[in-house]
């Protein structure tokens, strides 16, 4: 019998690396074709790192704001109104008690607000996506808002611009385009 043991380890030890070869080669194309397909259907998945920071401006709500708008990989994302409302958007009221409680500026082309506590978030310049085409806004920030579905596939988004001056509202756009993500917190506080 430890013939027949010597024999199988032998044969072990010659075949191991074929086999776990051939399984990994196995795992990587299941893997791959699934995330294809994934791609192919539009299926949503969060690639996001889980390490969005919330900056607390002192709102009487409560509400933190996220620091940045949401990234991938280091890019920006940019969402139909769809994939972006399962997250945390910020609501109608919270964007207008953020225009109204806090002091906004611009300076050197970026948009600042400046809570009650004194802290600040930055709105980057933004754009969205129209189909395949990418608008830019030059000097405008926007982001979608949580609200209400609409027969006329439109959706909120908030929208800060300066042009001889600064100007916070919410605006329609259609729910197909890609608008970047900027997320909302309660403080746990």
């Amino acid at each position: 019998m430890v013939e027949l043991k010597e024999k199988a380890n032998n044969y072990a030890e010659e075949n191991v690396i074929n086999v776990l070869k051939e399984a990994l080669a196995k795992v990587y194309t299941d893997g791959y074709r699934d995330g294809y397909k994934d791609r192919e259907e539009e299926i949503p998945v969060d690639m996001r790192d889980g390490k969005t920071e919330y900056v607390d401006l002192g709102l009487p709500s409560g509400t933190l704001w996220a620091k940045t708008f949401e990234k991938v990989n280091g890019e920006r994302l940019f969402l139909s109104y769809d994939k972006a409302k399962t997250m945390n958007l910020p609501t109608i009221d919270q964007w207008e008690e953020l225009t109204t409680t806090c002091k906004w500026t611009m300076d050197s082309g970026r948009i600042y607000c400046i809570g009650p506590n004194g802290n600040t978030l930055r709105f980057a310049t933004t754009g969205y996506i129209e189909a395949k085409e990418t608008c830019i806004c030059a000097n405008q920030s926007l982001f979608w808002l949580l609200s209400e579905d609409r027969s006329d596939n439109s959706r909120k988004a908030g929208y800060v611009f300066y042009t001889n001056g600064l100007y916070k509202y919410t605006s329609d756009y259609f729910s197909g385009y890609k608008l970047p993500v900027r997320l909302v917190s309660k403080n746990r506080g």
